[in-house]
């Protein structure tokens, strides 16, 4: 099997021209959608056995990075092999595209919160962009709910970076907890703006003011706060 071989059939030119100018890596990019990659990788795991899948040689290539975290978030493997994988997967992410992406299909997390929560509270130790990152991203996407929403308030205020794309995950979580809990997000960006970095308290606002779920009394008040 050489997968390789197989993404090579569907490179894009004029996609890697435009990913080159979004995304930078140290990897190699080809040029393929996301979504044939993601196509690719749930074929992968259906036609072969995953030991092989696991240990094939994913590297030098942002698209081969890519079908490795498809993989592991969707092969057939118990929480403690999948947990170790994603932790030896995270050592290879140098940008913010592969992070969010394998963020984004670890939909086992919904099932697994109490859990992954455990973990993540052990990735958050680890004082790297995308380690810290990844932990940001996890929580704005599967934890802002009744349960937790407190708990991820309390974390963004917590994590102090002066990393780029930390930052801007801080300012898309805190703007996603506007979205979906105003009035508790609001009085937390009021009573916290001494606490919470300029860039990232901006940047939330703006954020937040970007989306058509809240309204337009909502916005002005957010703008108010600047």
């Amino acid at each position: 099997m050489n997968i390789l071989e197989i993404l090579n059939k569907y490179k894009d030119d004029k996609y890697k021209k435009f990913q080159e100018k979004i995304c930078f890596t140290n990897y190699e990019i080809l040029g393929i959608k996301i979504p044939m990659l993601r196509k690719i990788s749930y074929k992968l795991i259906k036609e072969y056995n995953k030991d092989i899948l696991l240990n094939y040689d994913y590297s030098n290539y942002f698209e081969l990075i890519l079908t490795q975290g498809f993989i592991i978030a969707n092969i057939d493997i118990n929480i403690k092999e999948r947990l170790e994988l994603i932790t030896k997967y995270l050592a290879k992410i140098d940008n913010w595209a592969i992070c969010d992406t394998f963020c984004s299909e670890l939909k086992l997390v919904k099932n697994n919160k109490e859990i992954f929560l455990d973990y993540l509270k052990k990735i958050k130790k680890i004082k790297k962009e995308y380690y810290q990152r990844f932990y940001i991203v996890i929580l704005l996407q599967y934890y802002i709910d009744d349960k937790y929403i407190n708990y991820v308030l309390d974390e963004m205020l917590k994590i102090k970076s002066n990393k780029y794309y930390v930052n801007m995950a801080i300012s898309w979580c805190l703007s996603i907890c506007l979205i979906k809990y105003y009035d508790l997000t609001y009085e937390y960006l009021k009573n916290n703006k001494q606490k919470i970095d300029n860039f990232v308290f901006n940047k939330t606002i703006s954020k937040a003011r970007d989306s058509y779920r809240l309204s337009k009394t909502q916005k002005l008040k957010l703008n108010n706060l600047k």
